[in-house]
């Protein structure tokens, strides 16, 4: 049960997991649960840096693939798999969409009727289809290329487990031994940034681990750093923010001390307590406002507040990682539960267990459907495009994932298919949701999730809200939107697909609720919406945007002379040829009248005229991006006709003895 949650409160789960936080170190490892410490500097030690390794590849994938059959290419058009289905039965059949809270679940949610796609028969036995994978919750294998599952994303850049292949403990990067490029592969356990390792999860209880998943801090604690949000301003937030990341540091080598930002990975205990007790109010609008701040003053030649802005970005944006990662971790975990047992619905089977289990288990599942319903979304408005050249053509190409084009496609996207799966997901998140030993006792601003999408219309769901929701689960509404939003910033930091979907619907139940109160003050707007104009005077998170000089051989250059092509036409072959041929074959210093051209004596080339449709009266070659030099890359200074110094200045911090 869901106790009221005081003022000094911050988040809404129960009242055994808030005495867990108050009891929690705000440093998030499993060796920090001891009690609260008083503050005390940090210094870096050499040994917390984590690295990326790039070991070896184990054997050549080239020599494994010599006895693998070679694959049937396709083309997105070949429905070689699919079972050709009358227009009119996927229209009957469709899925009831629930994500975006447009409407809600019916009582009786059948089973889709449209066909499903099966694979053709051969003498051979039949290789598993894409969407029997699917279903059985497994990713679609492809070669090189990391496959979808119901609950995780397809990727074309990770790189893929090979026969013999064991999967490292935290993502890794790797050398791909085909193409010598390097690319990532995914790990079994999420990476705590601060310490380079997997994130541990506490190991005092489930009241503890709901803590990690969902942190607070101490009333106390709380009353000391919130943020007085009715008159508080983005330069006040950002001071704040920068005075609780600073602690005393000394420099071993000369003994200077002096006040700053602890180098990367280094975090202090004050940063923690002062982004958890503003959670609500940073996440990813601090992360915009303190870029554009950064670039605002890069813009402006200002080099040294740029230097101290990008140090604070770099240091929040290490800040959220941290505090994030256990509940990366714990949704991971429930992905590996949910995803195999897809289309089970004795959902008591597997999704029983510890209430931070629970939960995740819920947001996995409900994250799935409104990932789906975008694809079924897609797929209908993919469908519903006529097939005819102009703007139809780019609407067929921007309208859904756009993986669907490669040669093999690793996803599912056709709308007989995507249905299906919809509707099993649809089913699934149903029936946990009706089974009270599952979903009765989850965090108040969980369930809020479940009844609030079948609600239509701002002013219905907070009457809702107030007369209904909160009476029966006795929390009151401040402490419900403040949750509401606390989760959402957990859930912005997991990737985009496949929990982006649920992630903006969050977002809008933020905004709907606060209507009508203090919370809905928005001091970021003019930071990050660019609203007030392109001039630094009216505008405070405007930087000022420049065009650059282009190779002659560019493509850039060689788009911006391709006039015959502006208008929707290639023109004749003639004049084609002739544009390919001023621009590609000088590339080569090649003439189709044969031979190579003698050289010759360098011209004084012309001043780039940038197009005015393009330029669109912003100057040319500003050059404040270069402003910052190698630091921007290499994170450190450069002396005059010198060396570069160490890269990792931590080598020589230490902690300052009170």
């Amino acid at each position: 049960m869901v106790s009221r949650l005081s003022t000094t409160g911050g988040l809404l789960f129960s009242s055994v997991a808030l005495a867990a936080v108050v009891a929690l170190s705000t440093t998030l490892s499993a060796e920090a649960f001891s009690p609260s410490q008083s503050y005390r500097p940090l210094a870096a030690a050499s040994g917390s840096r984590s690295t990326i390794t790039t070991p070896t590849a184990l054997y050549n994938r080239a020599d494994r693939r010599k006895d693998k059959k070679k694959k049937k290419k396709r083309t997105i058009m070949d429905d070689d798999d699919v079972t050709p289905s009358s227009p009119t039965s996927a229209n009957s059949n469709e899925p009831i969409l629930l994500g975006g809270g447009e409407s809600g679940y019916e009582y009786e949610l059948g089973e889709s009727k449209i066909p499903i796609a099966t694979a053709k028969s051969t003498d051979s036995p039949p290789k598993k289809s894409k969407l029997d994978q699917e279903l059985s919750g497994e990713r679609i294998q492809e070669d090189g290329i990391v496959g979808e599952s119901v609950t995780s994303a397809a990727s074309v850049s990770d790189m893929p487990l090979y026969p013999g292949e064991v999967k490292p403990d935290v993502t890794t990067v790797i050398m791909d031994p085909d193409t010598g490029i390097e690319r990532i592969q995914q790990g079994k356990y999420v990476a705590d940034k601060v310490t380079g390792k997997a994130v541990v999860l506490s190991s005092l209880g489930p009241e503890y681990r709901l803590a990690q998943m969902l942190p607070g801090v101490s009333p106390e604690t709380r009353d000391q750093y919130r943020f007085d949000w009715t008159s508080v301003t983005v330069p006040e937030m950002v001071e704040q923010l920068k005075a609780a990341c600073t602690v005393p540091l000394k420099n071993s080598s000369t003994g200077e001390e002096w006040l700053g930002i602890p180098p990367h990975p280094v975090i202090s205990n004050p940063a923690v307590d002062f982004v958890l007790s503003n959670r609500d109010y940073l996440g990813h609008r601090m992360k915009k406002a303190l870029g554009r701040l950064k670039l605002r003053a890069q813009s402006q030649f200002e080099k040294e507040k740029a230097i101290e802005l990008r140090a604070l970005w770099k240091h929040f944006l290490l800040l959220e990682d941290h505090i994030s990662a256990p509940f990366r971790q714990i949704i991971v975990n429930a992905e590996a539960i949910v995803g195999p047992n897809f289309g089970n619905l004795d959902m008591k089977s597997y999704c029983s267990g510890e209430l931070y289990e629970r939960t995740a288990n819920y947001l996995v599942l409900k994250s799935m459907v409104a990932h789906w319903e975008k694809k079924y979304n897609d797929a209908l408005a993919q469908d519903a495009i006529p097939d005819e050249e102009g703007m139809n053509f780019y609407a067929q190409l921007y309208t859904g994932d756009p993986k669907r084009y490669l040669p093999d496609p690793p996803i599912i996207f056709r709308l007989a298919e995507v249905s299906r799966i919809t509707v099993m997901a649809q089913n699934m998140c149903k029936a946990f949701a009706d089974t009270p030993e599952l979903f009765d006792d989850l965090p108040a601003e969980v369930k809020f999730i479940e009844k609030a999408l079948g609600i239509q219309g701002g002013t219905t769901l907070r009457k809702y809200m107030l007369e209904e929701f909160c009476p029966e689960n006795n929390v009151d509404p401040a402490s419900l939107r403040e949750g509401l939003k606390r989760l959402y910033q957990q859930m912005f930091n997991m990737q985009i697909d496949p929990y982006g979907d649920l992630t903006m619907t969050l977002w809008n139940l933020c905004v709907a609720t606060s209507v009508g109160t203090e919370e809905a003050r928005e001091p970021y707007e003019e930071y990050i919406g660019n609203v007030k104009g392109t001039k630094y005077e009216n505008n405070p998170g405007f930087f000022q945007t420049y065009t650059f000089d282009h190779d002659k051989n560019s493509l850039v250059r060689f788009l911006d002379s391709a006039k015959v092509i502006e208008k929707g036409t290639a023109g004749s072959p003639e004049e084609l040829g002739r544009q390919l041929q001023g621009e590609a074959f000088q590339l080569l210093n090649f003439d189709f009248g044969g031979g190579e051209k003698k050289a010759t004596e360098p011209k004084e080339e012309k001043r780039y005229e940038v197009p005015e449709d393009r330029a669109i009266g912003r100057p040319h070659m500003m050059g404040w991006l270069d402003l910052l030099g190698d630091e921007e890359l290499m994170g450190g200074d450069t002396e005059e006709g010198g060396e570069k110094e160490e890269s990792f200045e931590a080598d020589k911090w230490e902690e300052v003895k009170a």
